[in-house]
């Protein structure tokens, strides 16, 4: 479930058709003025710029992203396109671009997001408190995508209580997969990821800069070493496009106790 990052000039396919059931997910590195076309027959497009400032033509309509020097210094630009166009990829600066693909027949226009439009969550409190970014959401006519950032402060956990979303059973839950692909701060450093059920699950992985990890199933929380900042792209795909996840009944209580604590720390 781990790839570990090792990033080259042009198009790395980190997750490939096949991996997932719905999701292909890849990074773009262009140098100044470098191209990129990519055509979308049957599946739609959700991107992040991680880093640099792009122009993106398609039919005709030209969107222009911001400069963003990385991950953690500013908010995302992101991109979504429907099937059936052919995008051009242009960048101004040395860009770095994460590209998720799914499945898809809609009818729907590309949207440009812009930093400002990015919904911005402070989650948890205490050593799980962090910031988690929603960028192509249920505000953008998608089929089955849907994209943001989480930053962790250093020492502190995320996707905490720990949470899974892989069965259908609503209103409880609603199974959608997912691929985190992670930034630390600095590069030296690193993260620990868990995925675990109750039945016949529990792997943990060292999490470094540009690693990606596949969660088909399971409750997966996210720490950060100390004097570590580790930051990961989330990317879901599903059926329902409903994100509707499922707390681990042996941590639960600990969302129950946190208006508590925001009291007590007053």
């Amino acid at each position: 479930m781990l790839i570990k990052g090792d990033l080259k000039k042009g198009w790395n396919e980190l997750v490939k058709k096949g991996n997932m059931e719905f999701l292909r997910f890849g990074v773009l590195i262009l140098g100044k003025g470098e191209r990129e076309v990519i055509e979308l027959s049957d599946e739609e497009m959700g991107l992040v710029l991680l880093s640099g400032k792009i122009t993106i033509e398609t039919d005709g309509e030209v969107f222009e992203t911001g400069y963003r020097k990385d991950v953690f210094s500013s908010e995302a630009w992101g991109f979504y396109c429907p099937p059936g166009r052919k995008l051009t990829l242009k960048a101004s600066f040395d860009s770095e671009i994460a590209i998720a693909f799914a499945p898809s027949r809609i009818d729907a226009e590309p949207v440009l997001v812009k930093p400002e439009d990015v919904r911005i969550r402070r989650v948890g409190i205490w050593n799980w408190r962090r910031d988690v970014k929603d960028i192509i959401d249920s505000r953008i006519k998608a089929e089955k995508l849907l994209l943001g950032e989480t930053v962790n402060p250093p020492g502190n956990w995320s996707s905490w209580p720990p949470h899974k979303h892989d069965v259908d059973d609503p209103p409880n839950e609603y199974r959608m997969e997912e691929v985190y692909f992670f930034k630390v701060n600095p590069r030296t450093g690193f993260g620990i990821q868990r995925i675990y059920n109750h039945e016949d699950l529990d792997e943990v992985y060292v999490v470094r800069e540009n690693d990606t990890v596949l969660i088909k199933k399971g409750y997966h929380p996210v720490a950060a070493a100390p004097g570590s900042q580790v930051y990961y792209l989330w990317i879901l795909a599903g059926e329902n496009r409903i994100l509707l996840p499922h707390d681990d009944p042996d941590w639960a209580w600990q969302k129950l106790e946190e208006p508590l604590l925001r009291e007590i720390m007053r």
